[in-house]
């Protein structure tokens, strides 16, 4: 439609200049024709009627070059105002593309990031549990190769309300103290008793309705979930890998931030949380140096 507008606008614009253009030749033909009466006029002329005339005649000359010049003056601001009105019609144009062009590729993106979180899911599925034995035979299985080496620990908060209910809230940080990057860490959270197994914050669910997939990109984590991390919830275990590929150097650190841990007394009586990282690229295991413990 708008294009149809604009060929309108160029196709009036072709007719006024037209117009503008036949009228002039018309007016130079008079006014050729006119000094060919005057200078006719001029030879003839022999008494004060003949040079009466001919003032007559040299006034109407003037006159159709001011009408010359107002017309050819009109043909161009003609132009010129519709050179401008198409200006700013393509202008205002290629805003709105730009800014739907901008609104599609917010939109590419968090597509893409959620792709990637249902690959990373998808990978998941059927890959058997990283730890060769259960978690309770951590302290068997943990393989460490030289060079390897990586510090993990709780850094958290514990808020106690009078019921003897209350929340833990912290981070967990992963530093590579060793001289090889370290992989995709995949974290155990491992709760004593089972059913005390909570853990909430900024952890990506795929079967969390509530979270805005148009955010997605503003998650570093998600739970794992397959059927073997359905067995280890029921032992009381939380799996959690990141989202993207995540390469730890020597010397750097990862962490999850602000999660949160809901306890009641009632509910689990004595807690104790711990924690194990696992590298499958490098088949290197390591338990975290400390852990949580709540008894009342």
């Amino acid at each position: 439609m708008h294009s149809q507008k604009e060929r309108l606008s160029y196709d009036r614009l072709i007719a006024r200049a037209e117009f503008y253009q036949e009228k002039s030749l018309a007016l130079e033909k008079k006014l050729v024709f006119a000094e060919e009466q005057i200078e006719t006029l001029e030879k003839e002329v022999n008494n004060a009627a003949r040079e009466a005339e001919f003032q007559a005649l040299d006034a109407h000359r003037a006159r159709l070059e001011e009408e010359v010049i107002q017309l050819r003056e009109q043909l161009a601001h003609a132009k010129s105002v519709d050179y401008e009105k198409r200006v700013a019609d393509y202008e205002n144009l290629l805003t709105a593309v730009q800014k739907e062009i901008n609104e599609k590729e917010v939109k590419l993106e968090n597509s893409m990031q959620k792709i990637k979180a249902l690959e990373k899911k998808l990978s998941l599925q059927g890959r058997p549990d990283p730890f060769l034995k259960k978690a309770e035979d951590e302290e068997d299985s943990i393989f460490v190769k030289r060079d390897y080496e990586c510090l993990c620990l709780f850094d958290y908060s514990m808020i106690m309300k009078e019921d003897l209910s209350g929340l833990i809230k912290g981070s967990f940080l992963i530093e590579n103290t060793g001289i090889i990057s370290l992989h995709n860490p995949s974290i155990c959270f491992r709760f004593q008793p089972n059913e005390a197994n909570v853990l909430k914050g900024k952890i990506y669910s795929t079967e969390n309705n509530e979270t805005n997939q148009d955010n997605l990109a503003n998650y570093q984590w998600m739970f794992i979930d397959n059927d073997w991390s359905k067995e280890a919830k029921e032992r009381g275990e939380l799996w959690i890998c990141p989202i993207r590929d995540l390469s730890i150097d020597p010397g750097e650190k990862a962490v999850i931030q602000d999660y949160l841990i809901p306890f009641k007394k009632e509910a689990i009586g004595n807690l104790t949380i711990e924690a194990f990282v696992f590298f499958n690229k490098q088949q290197y295991k390591v338990k975290a140096l400390n852990h949580i413990a709540i008894n009342f």
